[in-house]
């Protein structure tokens, strides 16, 4: 069993994205058109086939696919689609996915675009029970932050509409309160992946490498993030910060987060060079 056919199934889950970006889109634009039921079913089906996609690879190759940039956004892209999905379920509103799908398909983008290399041999650093709590909490909370990136940006686009009285964005967006919930929720839970994320992979190193923390970029870089969002969280809880300045917070943790994730990646030297 080779991963070839999972590779083929993420590439037609991505086209499947793409038509979900554009159906969503023409939703908001329509606002009684069929194209958001269509933009949703897209967003599902492409979703199970994503879901079929990592299930075919890690039987393939026998572990999580995590070694390399592209194996890794194979699943950062599946958990900010499947925590879209969600979060439109939660708040039975389409209009989240003008924004969010856009973002989960540039994400499977850049996985469909990096060089398919699927490695099959893993050092014996990397050889630990901890990878699997260490990966997915990871998972979750880049996507987690991802859909609080998405409403904080929404947020700001339809308080600046009411602002001008732009009735487009200000009528086809939903409530300011419930833009600002969403980024609060989003950041709660993926703030306790992050901290999941930073006691399993301290775990880990130890297990590695023989110290639990060494100030390696990634790892540097993973806590900076943390940090942003435990000011987030801290100044909502004890200041009462609400609205646009929690959202241009939430905003900022997101750009720690792309640069935790590809900047440290492609500029940085470290230990975790291979994620």
């Amino acid at each position: 069993m080779t991963e070839h056919w999972g590779i083929i199934l993420f590439k037609t889950a991505f086209w499947l994205y793409v038509a979900s970006a554009v159906c969503y889109i023409a939703h908001v634009i329509r606002t009684r058109s069929a194209a958001g039921k269509l933009a949703t079913s897209f967003l599902l089906v492409g979703i199970a086939l994503h879901t079929a996609s990592l299930v075919w690879i890690t039987i393939a190759i026998g572990r999580l696919p995590y070694l390399n940039l592209h194996e890794y956004l194979l699943m950062f892209s599946w958990g900010a689609a499947v925590l879209y999905a969600a979060t439109e379920l939660m708040t039975r509103d389409r209009s989240f996915g003008t924004f969010a799908m856009p973002v989960v398909t540039l994400l499977a983008l850049v996985a469909y675009r990096e060089p398919e290399v699927i490695q099959r041999s893993v050092m014996p650093a990397l050889q630990s029970p901890w990878r699997v709590p260490h990966i997915i909490s990871a998972v979750l909370a880049y996507s987690s932050f991802t859909i609080a990136y998405v409403a904080a940006a929404m947020y700001l686009v339809r308080e600046r509409a009411e602002a001008k009285s732009e009735s487009f964005w200000a009528s086809r967006l939903p409530a300011l309160k419930v833009l600002d919930r969403v980024v609060y929720r989003a950041i709660a839970f993926g703030f306790l992946m992050q901290t999941i994320l930073l006691i399993t992979g301290a775990i880990w190193a130890q297990y590695a490498w023989g110290r639990y923390w060494g100030w390696d970029p990634k790892e540097t870089w993973a806590l900076i993030t943390w940090l942003i969002y435990a000011a987030y969280l801290h100044t909502r809880i004890t200041m009462g910060w609400r609205g646009r300045k929690s959202a241009i917070l939430a905003t900022i943790g997101f750009v720690a987060v792309m640069f935790t994730f590809f900047g440290v990646s492609k500029l940085l030297s470290g230990l975790h060079s291979y994620a």
